[in-house]
């Protein structure tokens, strides 16, 4: 999606009338945020084009229009948790909006017109959302449900990462009861010259995985400049 740097510079020629300003964690520091904060509060700044950071604490008295870009990019990416998150996001926003009683509004972009996670989080009691949502993961044998356990493993020798993952797995098949799938590129390929290649293991809730998985990580000697990161319970898979 966009940067905010580039949608600033479309607002600025859509809405030359209006005073704009990035609203980000690197805009915000100590020294400048009073400051820009009275100038929000006293109507100087009409648009605010930022992050999620717009959505934590702040209170604009004047803000009646929040506008969310790329709302696919947090309901289809790598997180199990993206539909509760814009879940938590929609209520965050809204009691941005509107506080002192005056009509506000809030829109979602979205480029997937057969997309129900939307109209879902905005018009249902979120309680009946989270029902919904807590089943659907148990029919698809998903976290809390079952147990995943993200394995990242990093090099910079790019050939000897993939031969490595592949002897990786084949030891752990013989170690541990469960599923492992992989080993694939991981959605963030390449870190500061590291590549990285994931496995998943998926598994029942139960203690003994991550004992017999743990004792298997103790035996396993990887080759040099290989790095393994371990994840029980994944949030993300990037």
């Amino acid at each position: 999606g966009p940067g905010v740097e580039r949608i600033h510079e479309e607002v600025n020629i859509l809405f030359p009338e209006y005073k704009s300003l990035i609203f980000s964690s690197d805009t915000m520091n100590k020294k400048s945020s009073s400051e820009i904060l009275k100038k929000i509060f006293n109507n100087e700044i009409q648009i605010l084009i930022g992050t999620q950071i717009i959505s934590k604490g702040f209170h604009f008295p004047k803000l009646n229009c929040i506008v969310v870009l790329d709302i696919d990019l947090s309901s289809l990416g790598y997180d199990l948790r993206g539909s509760e998150k814009n879940l938590q996001l929609y209520h965050q926003l809204s009691g941005r909006a509107g506080r002192t009683g005056n009509p506000a509004t809030v829109y979602f972009q979205t480029y997937n017109l057969n997309e129900k996670i939307i109209s879902q989080i905005t018009s249902e009691d979120p309680f009946n959302f989270l029902d919904k949502e807590l089943n659907l993961r148990r029919k698809n044998n998903l976290p809390p449900y079952e147990r995943f356990i993200s394995l990242i493993l990093s090099s910079k020798d790019e050939k000897k990462l993939e031969i490595e993952s592949s002897n990786f797995k084949d030891y752990l098949q013989k170690k541990i009861v469960a599923k492992i799938l992989g080993p694939v590129n991981a959605p963030i390929y390449k870190i500061k010259k590291n590549y990285r290649i994931r496995l998943l293991i998926r598994s029942k809730k139960e203690p003994q995985i991550q004992k017999s998985l743990s004792q298997a990580l103790q035996k396993f000697k990887f080759s040099s400049g290989i790095k393994l990161t371990v994840d029980v319970d994944p949030i993300t898979f990037n």
